[in-house]
């Protein structure tokens, strides 16, 4: 008798408990007919798995340079991506190994959105993942660039180049050359420029490869909001109050003269207390 009220006991619970996560899933499942946006995330998120094959080749645009897509990171707290596939015999490969001249972040009053990697003129660059190639074209400040949309939601940019080897809408395989370097567009020498963006927003590179060694950190990636607190600063700036040099000035008479500190007109102008200033330097003081 126990032994028949244990199996009924177990057999209620579990279709109460099947019910409700039935239950559950149908209210999700009319939540998001009626929310477009929804749908359109969910099928992305699905994507990074390679069950979609369509949401890498959505909003697809080959003369803008930047593609911009916020639907995924304001509705998720992060994202999971898969870099590269090993079961499918994905790779990557450095699109160039050289030494690194420039990294991420800040420079002076301008945020550099990508690492720059020296080479000489006509070296070969490739490209880093497989892919589809989604902009080529000449900009003043990138010069002559490739961009490459990947199948799961990142994109790849290289840019300085001094002749371009492949045409929007090429597909391509990662090793595959896809431009010479160079110094085309805003640059002081030859480099190539690369950047690395998720949904048209650039994330650090070197979050994800290790220059020196020239391969991922590993074969995926949690993508967060963490990756994109510099835009957070951008929007600051946006109300940057700047002070230009006159004969007299040092940091602690600019620092006083603003009720700021040292260390700050330092963290914003990227220097250190030492700093000789020239006339007619311009700081950022706030």
């Amino acid at each position: 008798m126990r032994l028949l009220f244990i199996i009924l006991f177990s057999f209620t619970y579990c279709y109460v408990s099947a019910q409700e996560r039935f239950d559950s899933l149908n209210i999700i499942d009319s939540q998001l007919v009626d929310n477009t946006d929804s749908i359109v995330a969910i099928d992305s998120i699905i994507s990074f798995y390679d069950i979609s094959k369509s949401f890498g080749y959505q909003n697809w645009e080959t003369q803008e340079i930047i593609y911009k897509n916020d639907s995924i990171i304001s509705l998720y707290d992060s994202v999971p991506i898969v870099l590269i596939d090993s079961i499918k015999s994905e790779k990557y490969t450095h699109p160039f190994q050289g030494e690194i001249t420039s990294h991420f972040g800040y420079r002076r009053y301008r945020q550099h959105y990508g690492i720059d990697i020296d080479l000489i003129t006509g070296d070969s660059v490739k490209a880093a993942f497989d892919g589809k190639i989604r902009v080529t074209k000449y900009s003043r400040g990138y010069g002559k660039l490739v961009v490459i949309r990947h199948k799961n939601g990142l994109e790849t940019a290289y840019a300085h180049l001094s002749k371009i080897l492949v045409d929007s809408n090429d597909c391509v395989k990662s090793g595959d050359i896809i431009g010479l370097g160079g110094n085309t567009g805003r640059s002081t020498g030859s480099h190539l420029h690369f950047e690395v963006r998720y949904l048209g927003r650039a994330m650090d590179p070197e979050s994800i490869i290790d220059f020196d060694k020239a391969e991922l950190l590993d074969d995926n990636i949690l993508i967060c909001d963490k990756h994109f607190d510099y835009l957070q600063r951008i929007a600051n700036d946006k109300n940057a109050k700047f002070h230009y040099v006159k004969s007299g000035d040092n940091l602690t008479r600019i620092a006083r003269r603003y009720n700021t500190r040292i260390s700050k007109l330092c963290y914003y102008n990227g220097i250190n207390q030492n700093a000789i200033l020239q006339i007619g330097q311009k700081l950022r003081v706030r």
